[in-house]
């Protein structure tokens, strides 16, 4: 076994054997360090690296009080100790807590101890096992499929110093267009045009509405780029009215083209689709039936892809993309494609079992290549995805206890690099009573990707539908976020420049706080808001966790000096941190 260590600063790259990573992130190599033994010490903390008959194995100690952050999109409580995760982007329909894979594999985590704070990052595509203290107690083992690998152990002096690194290293996030951070609306699906208009208009006699996003009925028999001329007969006159109304329109698209000789778009494409080991052509049933899957890897493919997109963008004046089923999904019996079909990689062909996870981070890339001034949103990502999208957290459930899963999951996709994330306000899958809904629109007030979206067997969501006392509620919640939305452009903007998260967990700020570990419903909008969302059903107060600083709760001015837990009766508890200087969009200044 060959192990080289490359330094750069405080970031270390250790490859082992002979390995060619599919995505080669921003690092420049210097002379390697050899290793004679299979153990490397960084920060204080000792990596061992065997290998095993299925491939290699990564270890490192666990302390009793070792705390593990990040791994991405995981369904579980911020700290990751104890559990075994794994890394294969999935169609997770209706997940629940504690499922796992979900639709985004970030093989990123930050390791705190006592005495010191390490990020490693696995750059690897293929399917990854992290299990932290559970096969043995005392030690994180990461399992890799393969012979040969390279990762990074990224150094620094705190959670923050890390996640920067980290996001220098895997590339800074786009700039996301203002209007994508307000208030979206989204249905599985709107339709015909005139519905849609009416749609809109209606929302509009009682909120904003930034974001109008159209889903798969909007298609031809589900075909991509191809309007249903029943339900759209003019869908240029639509998008110019939707514009006329002050509201930008996204559609959905799905990688997947189908196999249709007499098609344009597939013909268009021959050469440049995933094939299986006999050369033939890869298909699977998705939407439109059976389908064929571009091969992104290949730069032929993404340029066709790139091309297709802006040809779609251009024609009908479109706002954003919606990037969905891009783990891939396909109807089979794994969800996905076969682990043998090929991907041309240049000098050779790899498997997709090896790149899986990066499916939908090179798809982005082409997509982006064509709307670098718009907007993309995906569902899928691996690292790095940040530079070309934002992400939302897939098909969650109309549900209390699922409601309660998206803070930690968004934060913890937050430090793991991705700052525009957001949820399906009132759960895709099943049906919201209007209390949920209205929380769920509470909980959400600040996250970067606001939108309320839902299946087609789910209740009414638009607001017009909502009882007035609940709809009051999601019509102050929406008010609020933009009473906030010049602090929340200004956290947007920081993302971009400099890689930190909009929306934090309290340990982010509060490091040295033990409880703020185990605070897994409240979060900080950047670093000077608390906000604690009521979660539960007919409760109309919660006890909110404060750190240490002091705290202005902003509805009732009354302050207070953390660490405490207090009881707070607002509908929307949100404190303001000492030294705040905040400008809101009603004129006011909060100075505190």
């Amino acid at each position: 076994m060959e192990i080289k260590q490359y330094t750069n600063k405080n970031v270390h790259k250790i490859k082992i054997n002979a390995y060619e990573p599919i995505i080669n992130f921003n690092f420049a190599e210097k002379r390697p360090k050899k290793f004679k033994t299979n153990k490397i010490k960084i920060n204080g903390q000792e990596i061992k690296i065997k290998e095993t008959a299925v491939g290699l194995e990564i270890s490192k100690s666990l302390d009793i009080n070792e705390h593990i952050l990040g791994l991405g999109e995981k369904a579980f409580e911020l700290d990751r100790r104890r559990t075994k995760l794994t890394m294969w982007n999935t169609d997770s329909y209706a997940y629940k807590q504690y499922t796992d894979p979900l639709y985004v594999s970030i093989p990123f985590f930050i390791d705190i101890t006592k005495n010191s704070r390490l990020g490693i990052f696995v750059n690897y595509a293929g399917k990854l096992i992290f299990d932290i203290g559970i096969e043995k107690y005392d030690e994180l083992r990461i399992k890799i499929p393969n012979s040969s690998v390279e990762f990074f152990a990224i150094e620094g002096k705190n959670i923050k110093e890390i996640i920067r690194n980290f996001v220098k290293l895997t590339g800074m996030p786009f700039k996301i267009p203002d209007w994508a951070l307000g208030h979206s609306i989204s249905r599985y699906s709107y339709f015909p045009q005139e519905k849609v208009i009416e749609v809109l208009k209606e929302y509009k006699k009682y909120t904003k509405v930034d974001t109008l996003y159209l889903d798969i009925d909007y298609m031809n028999k589900n075909r991509i780029f191809e309007w249903n001329r029943e339900y759209f007969p003019n869908p240029k006159k639509m998008i110019n009215e939707i514009h006329k109304l002050g509201t930008k329109i996204v559609t959905i698209i799905d990688p997947a083209v189908i196999a249709d000789q007499n098609d344009n778009l597939f013909i268009s494409g021959i050469g440049k689709y995933c094939e299986t080991q006999n050369g033939e052509i890869y298909t699977a049933d998705v939407w439109a039936g059976k389908s064929v899957f571009p091969d992104f890897l290949n730069k032929e493919t993404r340029k066709w892809w790139t091309d297709n997109i802006k040809r779609w963008i251009n024609t009908y004046k479109i706002d954003g993309i919606w990037l969905d089923m891009n783990e891939p999904a396909a109807f089979t019996q794994t969800k996905t494609l076969d682990n043998n079909v090929l991907h041309a990689g240049g000098k050779k062909t790899i498997k997709h079992s090896e790149l899986h996870n990066a499916y939908s981070y090179f798809e982005a890339l082409a997509t982006y290549e064509a709307i670098k001034d718009k907007f993309i949103l995906s569902r899928a990502g691996y690292a790095g995805i940040q530079k070309y999208a934002a992400i939302w957290s897939g098909d969650s459930v109309s549900s209390w206890d699922d409601m309660k899963i998206q803070i930690p999951l968004l934060l913890s996709l937050s430090i793991s690099g991705i700052p525009y994330v957001g949820c399906d306000i009132g759960g895709f899958v099943g049906r919201s009573d209007h209390e949920l809904l209205a929380r769920y629109y509470q909980m959400a007030a600040f996250f970067p990707i606001f939108r309320n979206h839902k299946n087609k067997d789910g209740n009414d969501q638009e607001i017009y539908n909502i009882e007035e006392k609940q709809r009051e509620k999601i019509k102050k919640a929406i008010d609020t976020r933009y009473l906030f939305m010049g602090y929340i452009k200004e956290l947007a903007d920081n993302a971009h420049k400099n890689g930190e998260p909009i929306i934090r967990p309290l340990l982010y700020e509060f490091e040295s706080d033990e409880n703020a570990y185990n605070v897994n419903d409240e979060y900080m909008v950047g670093e000077h808001i608390l906000y604690a969302p009521i979660l539960e059903k007919d409760k109309d107060s919660r006890e909110v966790y404060l750190p240490n600083d002091k705290w202005l709760e902003f509805n009732s001015n009354i302050e207070f000096q953390g660490p405490c837990y207090v009881k707070s009766t607002g509908d929307m508890p949100i404190f303001i941190r000492k030294g705040t200087t905040l400008k809101l969009t009603d004129k006011r200044i909060i100075k505190y």
